[in-house]
């Protein structure tokens, strides 16, 4: 039996994805490798401080050991000691601070911070002291708000689906023109903005509410039909572990889709997550997403009411910094749709990465391919009664950017987005260009 074109291509791709996923894959299995050996070394340290607890060299070598090894109470644990020997060792006095920071106690890093600073250390050792009781304010804060405001412009050679900025994503819902505008170039004004808030809760240490609200509106100079507008909301906690390693959460959220100020979609659903630390250079990311789905007929596109249904998507993702102005990110996910028909109800699975190139003067370069792959559950008779379709999307994007200030980012991206389907009429041709400026507080 023969091995189709498409198969051959998907099989190459994951594989050139594997090839350039094993630098960052190395880096945690370094660090797992190691952890075997930090375990047995914090053993022997830990009998020999057992024998004389007063052994200061074993008691910072313990320290810091279990701090790399994520065990910030045993180091903690370990500088106190330290500190109840010789109450003027500063350089303990700092690290214990920064670790004070990490569990939470903040009062008690404070308290350290300002012990030393009132000694006169040099003045890098202030600066540094200072930059971190600024972050302790801000970990202080029961509130916590932030915002985000996006100004952009794209020339497009050809809008058939549905608008996107690079910070909204309209569900990856195909909106589709009739045969006469579809292929024809046009450009789009866009504004994205978000408004967040986040509550450290009082009764229960370690653990945020987080919501946000967003809205995104899209003009097209020509095909007005495809003027886009989305509300969005979302709401839920997050908790982190004690010793940092893992945190987990989830959302409830909701959403609507506008086209050419007419009703078009209303979803609502539920995201849940979970954040490993694998090392100081790689976290991974499960994460697990339900939408409720509900279409409506637009005046200008027709959208069927039995695509009403849900949605169910799985992703992984791995980001590792390989140096600090070297990252990568790495994604697996799996997509199932249900609608009222078996032609509208589909599974599809996809692999994305993305590298960014952190240069000097804020700027920074960034590059990303995705292969996504679905199939169909069953035919539809209107358009072919003896095929079900399958869909080969391939996605590359390159980027450039600068910071000009820490709040405002410019960025020019371009596109191109291929889908092949063994039904020409979903065979689908784009690239596009899009410049935006971002403001963040």
């Amino acid at each position: 039996m023969g091995v189709s074109l498409n198969t051959k291509i998907g099989f190459l791709w994951y594989f050139s994805v594997g090839l350039l996923l094993l630098p960052a894959l190395s880096f945690a299995l370094e660090d797992a490798e190691g952890g075997n050996a930090s375990e047995t070394s914090l053993s022997l340290l830990f009998e020999e401080i057992s024998r004389n607890p007063d052994n200061l060299n074993a008691n910072f070598r313990y320290a810091k050991l279990a701090e790399r090894h994520g065990k910030y109470y045993e180091s903690i644990a370990a500088y106190e000691r330290m500190l109840i020997q010789n109450p003027k060792l500063d350089r303990v006095k700092l690290d214990l601070a920064l670790l004070y920071v990490k569990v939470g106690s903040l009062q008690d890093a404070e308290r350290l911070f300002e012990e030393v600073k009132s000694k006169n250390p040099p003045q890098q050792v202030i600066d540094n002291i200072d930059k971190v009781l600024a972050s302790v304010e801000k970990k202080k804060r029961k509130h916590y708000v932030g915002a985000n405001l996006t100004l952009g412009y794209t020339s497009d050679s050809n809008p058939s689906a549905s608008p996107n900025s690079g910070a909204v994503d309209v569900f990856g819902v195909a909106i589709p023109l009739d045969d006469v505008s579809s292929g024809q170039e046009d450009g789009q004004k866009f504004v994205y903005a978000s408004l967040s808030h986040s509550y450290k809760m009082p009764y229960k240490k370690n653990m945020d509410w987080n919501s946000e609200a967003s809205f995104y509106k899209s003009v097209q100079d020509n095909e007005s039909s495809l003027n886009t507008t989305v509300y969005s909301a979302k709401t839920g906690p997050s908790i982190t572990s004690q010793n940092g390693r893992i945190r987990y959460g989830g959302h409830l959220n909701c959403s609507r889709v506008n086209l050419n100020e007419h009703e078009y979609l209303n979803s609502y659903g539920y995201d849940v997550f979970m954040d490993y630390i694998l090392s100081k250079k790689a976290k991974l990311r499960l994460s697990h997403k339900h939408e409720t789905r509900n279409f409506k007929n637009a005046p200008d596109v027709t959208t069927y009411e039995d695509r009403n249904g849900r949605t169910n998507e799985q992703k992984l993702t791995l980001s590792s910094a390989l140096t600090p102005k070297d990252i990568v990110n790495f994604s697996l996910g799996f997509r199932r749709e249900h609608a009222g028909v078996d032609y509208y109800t589909n599974r599809s699975r996809y692999a994305g990465l993305t590298y960014t190139k952190v240069l000097n003067n804020g700027a920074f370069l960034t590059g990303s391919t995705l292969f996504k792959r679905t199939k169909y559950k069953d035919v539809d008779t209107f358009v072919n009664p003896f095929t079900v379709r399958q869909d080969n999307e391939r996605t590359v994007s390159f980027g450039v950017g600068k910071n000009i200030t820490s709040n405002l980012t410019c960025s020019l991206v371009y596109q191109d987005k291929t889908i092949e389907s063994n039904i020409q009429n979903y065979t689908y041709s784009n690239e596009r260009i899009t410049a935006s400026m971002s403001w963040r507080y």
